[in-house]
């Protein structure tokens, strides 16, 4: 005779399926959306807020370099893969890029500004 197949979840250990508990009995979860607007109120006063958006303006400015702020958001929305609005939004201090895209600008204007030093004058 064999023995049926035992399952997945018969293997896994007891203690591992329990959900932590606070010290009164309830089960403790993470609000992870109150813990963003918490942050963001709180961490980010508007100054600094609109000193990360000048200054990542600016580095778009250095990453394409262009005449006009249409031909900047041009340039940059087809390296980036974004609108050209929302180049124009973070040109003129609208809206926050995300990280991806902060990282990417700052690369690029960083390989710019060390060709442009390496250059003979």
């Amino acid at each position: 005779m064999t023995a049926a197949p035992r399952s997945a979840l018969s293997f896994v250990a007891p203690s591992s399926v329990v959900s932590p508990r606070h010290k009164d009995g309830a089960t403790m979860r993470k609000n992870l959306a109150q813990n963003s607007r918490s942050f963001s109120a709180g961490s980010l006063s508007g100054g600094h807020k609109a000193m990360a958006r000048k200054w990542f303006a600016r580095l778009l400015w250095k990453a394409f370099p262009g005449a006009s702020e249409r031909e900047v958001a041009k340039q940059a929305a087809a390296v980036l893969d974004v609108s050209e609005r929302q180049v124009i939004n973070w040109l003129r201090c609208e809206n926050d890029a995300g990280v991806t895209y902060t990282t990417a600008v700052m690369i690029l204007a960083g390989v710019g500004i060390a060709l442009d030093s390496g250059r003979a004058a």
